[in-house]
């Protein structure tokens, strides 16, 4: 697996260096210098960009940026590495990571020729790629660099990246490799959450975990049918994340959970909850992060996934889950139900699918219908007042039935 990482914030507490260097810079060209523990807030997308946030508002024109620049460069390459210090837990995980075969790489924001100095003093032999600001190329969130790692290593498996910062999920997200979020950096964990991050993990040992699942077990979801595949198990991780968060439960547990919850697939789909809890408990990679009562909650809420008015969710964590997979997408809901009357009656005509679609709609989704949400999940108590308004407006849903079924004829 080809593992990225950001710099300054995820590997290393550089942030007195840095502060300093520009307090130095700023000090040299007659401009106010600032605390060192305001820096936190003016890092990220470049050196640049920091001189920008530390000059006063009226006085960020290009010319001071580069005026303050001319002497923050030089100064920081003497001394930036005079208080940065990797975070707890880094060299042991990087050590680790390397002695597990892995390909390591820096993408960073910090101009090229600081970020392999700095790289390589703390770090030397470990990181395959290191690549920062370069010429001509544009800073992260642009996703050259991740590009441009993946080109170097030149190696087609997996890739994860891990960083700190909203810039980092976003570099990600235009890359379209997974991200974790590290919430010991200069972003605090509530300001990730707020701005919709996903995955946050507190400890650096906790991305052993989440190399587990991104290499072993997501790729699993690719050999099942469209409406399962791997993007299906990333959605429900998503919403099983804001879910437990929302209820106070472990996000980590959470996010196995969703991981594993139809893994079952593979033997059959009527009873695939059932298997995939078994799977689940099969799995001793699993012991090395959590104890058997808590694999035991979890085999639970994956077998609950599929819960019911007859059989509900037995623990907070089934009830995540369930609601997580449940998605009601009025759109969504209409083609699936098509889908399963034509399935039942392949010889039917649309008026005979349409009226058994409306009466399953009804008998499920509408008021008084058998679904039960299990939890206050915004999405899908939004869905679902949508597809009740579809159901009682009945022309609209007609129409949308009809416009599935032609399609279906027509192709």
């Amino acid at each position: 697996m080809t593992i990225i990482f950001d710099l300054d914030g995820t590997l290393l507490n550089s942030i007195d260096d840095l502060g300093y260097a520009c307090n130095y810079a700023l000090e040299q060209t007659g401009y106010a210098t600032h605390s060192i523990a305001d820096y936190p807030r003016m890092v990220g997308n470049g050196i640049n960009n920091l001189i920008r946030r530390a000059l006063p508002l009226d006085q960020q024109t290009e010319e001071n940026i580069l005026r303050v620049r001319a002497y923050f460069v030089p100064y920081y390459n003497e001394h930036n590495c005079d208080y940065t210090r990797p975070y707890g837990g880094i060299p042991e995980l990087l050590a680790t990571l390397k002695s597990q075969g892995h390909h390591l790489a820096v993408a960073s924001n910090k101009y090229q020729a600081a970020t392999e100095k700095i790289v390589n003093h703390f770090f030397p032999g470990l990181f395959d790629v290191i690549l920062g600001e370069r010429e001509g190329i544009e800073r992260k969130p642009n996703p050259q660099i991740v590009y441009d790692i993946l080109s170097t290593l030149n190696i087609k498996h997996s890739t994860l990246y891990i960083g700190d910062s909203l810039v980092d999920r976003d570099t990600a997200a235009n890359a379209k490799v997974p991200f974790v979020a590290c919430s010991w950096g200069f972003v605090d964990r509530d300001v990730l959450i707020e701005n919709g991050v996903g995955r946050i993990i507190d400890k650096p040992e906790e991305l052993l975990l989440d190399i587990y699942i991104q290499q072993e077990i997501l790729p699993q979801y690719d050999a099942f049918d469209g409406g399962h595949k791997r993007d299906h198990a990333e959605t429900v991780i998503r919403e099983s994340l804001k879910l437990a968060r929302a209820y106070a439960a472990d996000e980590t547990m959470a996010y196995v959970i969703a991981a594993y919850h139809d893994l079952g697939l593979k033997f059959d789909r009527e009873k695939h909850h059932i298997h995939s809890g078994e799977i689940m408990m099969e799995d001793a990679n699993l012991r090395k992060w959590f104890t058997e009562e808590q694999l035991m909650t979890m085999r639970d809420a994956v077998e609950d996934h599929r819960a019911s008015g007859k059989n509900p969710p037995r623990t907070i964590y089934g009830a995540i889950v369930a609601e997580a997979d449940r998605q009601i997408d009025p759109l969504t809901v209409i083609h699936r139900t098509m889908a399963y009357s034509l399935k039942l009656l392949p010889d039917a005509d649309f008026d005979m699918l349409y009226q058994r679609s409306l009466d399953h709609l009804h008998e499920k989704y509408a008021e008084g219908g058998y679904l039960k949400l299990w939890l206050n999940s915004e999405r899908n108590v939004q869905g679902l007042a949508q597809l009740r308004a579809l159901i009682h407006h009945e022309p609209e849903l007609r129409k949308l039935c009809r416009e599935w079924f032609d399609n279906q004829r027509n192709n």
